[in-house]
């Protein structure tokens, strides 16, 4: 049966810092909910900005299901173990535990450390205050189809990522070592 590694978690808690070390460290391919969003927005014609891709999203939950884009990623992939990151929507996570065997990992840090990689990030459409970064998560996790709260009261593992890298890729070792990856 095909494995998925599910790697959750809010804006800027090191999902893809995770995502790329179990890549590189298991030779897997990694998948993102959001260039699956993107693709399908740019097959559209449509701009990419945040509200536009919220708007797609709301689309597609009501037109194909809120589990789409995890069914459009694995029916486009045979492989017998990948990665997939960044389910918002708890129909993500349930097709993918009734289709697949899933470990799904939550990574989490405080508001304060993710704002200061957001800063340091400089990626476009980022919030700029504290403000702005709290409004854009409360946001997404009510006013949207998104749900990450929802989603990450579903983890098998719960890594929380305040400290080193070297300490958050320690925590990902355990879990490679749990789920007998190697």
């Amino acid at each position: 049966m095909q494995k998925v590694i599910g790697v959750i978690g809010p804006i800027a808690a090191g999902k893809d810092s995770v995502a790329t070390y179990l890549q590189d460290k298991l030779k897997i391919n990694s998948y993102q909910i959001s260039s699956e969003l993107k693709d399908l927005a740019k097959e559209k014609g449509i701009p990419i900005t945040r509200k536009n891709l919220i708007n797609l999203s709301r689309e597609l939950v009501s037109t194909h299901g809120d589990d789409y884009l995890a069914r459009r990623i694995l029916n486009n992939n045979a492989e017998e173990l990948l990665i997939i990151v960044g389910m918002r929507q708890v129909g993500q996570i349930d097709y993918l535990r009734a289709n697949y065997s899933m470990a799904l990992i939550g990574i989490d840090a405080t508001p304060k450390a993710r704002f200061e990689r957001v800063k340091s990030r400089q990626k476009t459409g980022d919030p700029i205050t504290f403000e702005s970064f709290l409004e854009i998560e409360r946001k997404d996790d009510g006013e949207s189809v998104q749900k990450v709260s929802d989603c990450m009261k579903q983890v098998d593992y719960l890594i929380q990522n305040d400290g080193s890298t070297e300490s958050l890729y320690l925590k990902v070792e355990e879990i490679i070592s749990k789920e007998k990856l190697i």
